[in-house]
């Protein structure tokens, strides 16, 4: 996405493009909640540099319009074969590499699926990519996303490097937990915060995602808690599991630690699902809370999931849903600083049980 498009980052990323372009740092650390477009704006940096054909903030790439992103493979393998009916892309070949993953002067490593951390090896792989200097760019550069499950062993690995990097290389790193990266590793980096989007930003974001109902897509932002990621799911419905957590909470005052057990297993197993599951459950009894004191309406929500947020409203005291906002917001904050996501789950509902019962 072009600089110019970006929602709610556009200066941010505008300033640091403009020292990219004229005295980087060889680290950055782009630090913030999840969502709220950190990554997007450090791909989005690495194609105002890496761009052919028009480099700076409106680089030529179009991911909306690009058959060759947007196609899986084996797709763009079929459509080489039909050359003649295929749309033409609109990206140079530098965008097109750099969005597929194929550009020689340019690494992202992410967190393998299945894993809970930034592999090692992956790690030892890009130090020995950025010590070759680039060979179509002035410049070689590499993104670390999910920067806040590097191991010890992987972070310490790229100690060296940061400390004496090589001259014509820029790392970017992406965390949503500053806290779970080393001192060390902190503060060989420039930081650079991303706050929360705001309201505004979030609710063109949804109704460029599809969301045309004015009020739901002001509801929407409004859950989402800052988070453009948080508001597309919603919004979606089928991500996060919004019915089954709130099944859960209706039935919390009954809770042992059995069934604590089994939703800490279910819905809180890894660290993604818990910082996210954590944030849905704190705005959901945010709204609860709302309706509560000032008869809210549940505009965000599906009608089918109204009925059932009032009747917690009515069953709750204002003192037990304070009670479990507070607990959920720690709860996460621990995750995010790499506690026991499972131990911190049993514990939520386990106080959740206490505070609905009135304990």
């Amino acid at each position: 996405m072009p600089i110019t498009s970006i929602r709610g980052h556009r200066e941010t990323a505008s300033r640091l493009l403009a020292e990219l372009r004229s005295r980087p740092s060889h680290a950055y650390l782009f630090a913030g909640p999840r969502g709220v477009g950190k990554a997007l704006v450090a791909t989005s940096l690495v194609h105002a540099m890496m761009c052919e054909r028009s480099p700076g903030e409106n680089f030529c790439c179009t991911p909306a319009r690009c058959p060759v992103r947007i196609a899986p493979q084996a797709e763009r393998t079929r459509a080489r074969a039909a050359e003649a009916d295929t749309p033409r892309c609109d990206c140079c070949s530098a965008c097109v590499q750099i969005a597929t993953g194929v550009h020689p002067d340019f690494t992202c490593v992410s967190r393998p699926v299945g894993r809970t951390e930034v592999l090692i090896d992956q790690v030892r792989e890009l130090i020995a990519r950025l010590g070759i200097r680039p060979s179509r760019s002035s410049v070689r550069m590499a993104i670390i996303d999910d920067a806040e499950s590097l191991g010890i062993p992987a972070q310490n690995a790229l100690l060296k490097t940061l400390e004496e990097p090589p001259g014509h290389a820029i790392i970017i790193m992406v965390s949503a937990s500053e806290r779970a990266l080393l001192d060390t590793v902190r503060s060989r980096t420039r930081t650079v915060r991303f706050p929360a989007l705001q309201a505004a930003d979030l609710e063109a974001i949804l109704a460029a995602h599809g969301v045309d109902d004015k009020a739901r897509a002001s509801g929407l932002a409004l859950l989402a808690r800052g988070s453009a990621a948080n508001a597309i799911a919603l919004a979606d419905g089928d991500e996060p599991p919004m019915k089954e957590l709130l099944d859960a909470l209706g039935t919390a005052k009954s809770i042992d630690f059995a069934r604590a057990q089994s939703l800490a297993q279910e819905f809180f197993a890894n660290r993604d699902a818990a910082a996210g599951n954590f944030e849905l459950l704190a705005r959901l009894l945010e709204e609860i809370l709302c309706y509560k004191l000032l008869k809210a309406d549940f505009v965000a929500f599906a009608p089918e999931s109204r009925p059932q947020l009032a009747s917690l409203a009515d069953s709750l005291g204002v003192d037990a849903i304070v009670k479990c906002i507070e607990a959920a917001v720690r709860a996460s904050e621990a995750v995010e600083a790499n506690a026991n996501p499972r131990l911190q789950a049993e514990n939520w509902w386990t106080i959740a049980g206490h505070a609905m019962r009135g304990e």
